[in-house]
């Protein structure tokens, strides 16, 4: 059941205290101060149940302690009720309101418990989706293509897949939105180390996320890469960006949020300013279901997913593919690809086990419902990318890293049907079409 219809803010939880406090009387300052207290003490609990349930782990002690948690804030509530029912033989009407408002807060609460402590997907289900006017169409025609990169699972190579093709597209003369969402900020310091810039104080991502700029704003806001990569430009990210989204989710939860926060990426997407500026947006997604990766699934017309080909990454890849394509892709009708890239891999020509791994990631595509591809062409664990990591763009300092990725984007390109020329593109293409020797696997491949 959605909440559109419960009035979860902290405004309310106060409103029970004074009830509590003027049912035979009261005194207004004291139920001020103690509902204060209850709202503070409910929000901390709520905020660490949160923050846990939305991670990549999770903690089977911590997960028991924070349920019983918030069944202790249930039967309090539900205590006050009891309380407020005997006496309410000569309430007055605006009692009796109140102890509705509390049936009603109560019943948010239970639900609230329910999401928090299970999937870490549905805490987004709690709300009834408010996508942008006529979304559905206007993805479709959209001028501006989202690709985002993704995995629940951490070290698979989501960042260096990311800042490889946007060299890619940037080399073929493709204008280019690259967007951090992982606080972590590794492809920030990735970007912009590479293209001898600072970083600055001003995290970014917050504002894309935060509700208050509009599309010349988002574009303004963006930095140019300038020389490093021409026609590309960069939103930061970095750790403050952590609780910035968790503190957007839970004011979302508890109503206090007047749009949907699921769709403001998109919202900046569609603008005029934004499609008349870039070709690509790439985005760069945690781990885990956070305010930011929601953001980019509710936005995006592909996803790439990377693996490490082992048994144990590509069963997080079969989950997290079983996950999307369940819980996000009703909320977004554009998010219609999914490809899986192998990464990470020893040598040119996969081992045993990891050409079984391959097999199995081949398998677990059948779990999303759309077009999907498992890629031929891999990023494998070049040198370059190791001493490049953090630092600078393994692209951008090593041929064989670079062949990697022009074969892999022209495969990328080929499965999306966006090889054709562009007014844009160099008179002859600018990639290198051959694949890389010895590789085994390249070319355009079509769409499992």
């Amino acid at each position: 059941m959605a909440l559109e219809s419960v009035p979860l803010s902290w405004e309310l939880v106060s409103a029970f205290g004074t009830v509590l406090a003027t049912g035979v009387g009261g005194a207004w300052a004291l139920a001020q101060m103690l509902s204060k207290h209850r709202a503070d003490d409910l929000n901390a609990k709520l905020t660490e149940a949160i923050q846990k349930h939305t991670s990549v782990s999770h903690d089977l002690d911590r997960t028991e302690r924070d349920k019983r948690l918030l069944q202790d804030e249930l039967n309090d509530t539900r205590r006050l009720i009891e309380a407020l029912q005997a006496d309410l033989a000569n309430a007055k009407p605006a009692d009796l309101k109140a102890l509705q408002e509390l049936r009603h807060r109560l019943q948010g609460l239970d639900e609230l418990r329910h999401a928090l402590t299970g999937d870490g997907d549905e805490v987004w289900k709690l709300r009834l989706e408010q996508p942008p006017a006529l979304f559905a169409q206007r993805m479709a025609a959209s001028r501006t293509k989202v690709l985002t990169v993704i995995n629940y699972k951490g070290g698979v190579g989501k960042t260096t897949l990311v800042a490889g093709l946007a060299a890619f597209l940037s080399k073929r003369n493709k204008r280019v939105l690259i967007i951090d969402f992982d606080y972590q900020g590794s492809l920030t310091r990735t970007l912009l180390l590479g293209s001898r810039m600072m970083l600055g104080s001003m995290i970014q991502a917050d504002r894309v996320i935060g509700g208050s700029i509009n599309g010349r704003e988002f574009v303004e806001l963006s930095r140019d890469l300038g020389a490093t990569l021409p026609g590309t430009r960069f939103l930061t990210c970095g750790h403050t960006f952590d609780g910035f989204e968790f503190r957007t989710m839970l004011n979302w939860l508890l109503g206090d949020s007047k749009d949907d926060v699921r769709f403001r990426l998109a919202n900046l997407i569609l603008t005029e300013e934004v499609q008349n500026e870039f070709d690509y947006v790439l985005v760069d997604a945690p781990p885990r279901a956070s305010t930011g990766a929601i953001n980019a699934l509710c936005a995006s017309h592909a996803l790439l997913v990377p693996t490490v080909l082992d048994s144990l990454s590509v069963d997080a890849t079969a989950s997290f593919l079983t996950r999307a394509s369940a819980s996000f892709r009703p909320l977004n009708p554009a998010l219609e690809f999914a490809g899986v890239v192998g990464t990470l891999t020893k040598n040119t020509n996969l081992s045993r086990p990891e050409a079984a791994a391959l097999e199995s990631a081949r398998n677990a595509l059948a779990l999303w419902e759309g077009r999907s591809h498992l890629f031929r062409n891999r990023i494998r664990h070049f040198t370059a990318l190791s001493e490049a990591a953090g630092l600078d763009l393994g692209y951008l300092r090593d041929a064989n890293v670079r062949r990697a990725f022009d074969s892999l984007g022209n495969e990328l390109l080929g499965v999306l049907h966006e090889n054709e020329p562009t007014p844009r593109d160099a008179p002859h293409g600018s990639v290198d079409p051959r694949p890389i020797r010895g590789a085994g696997e390249s070319g355009i491949a079509q769409a499992l």
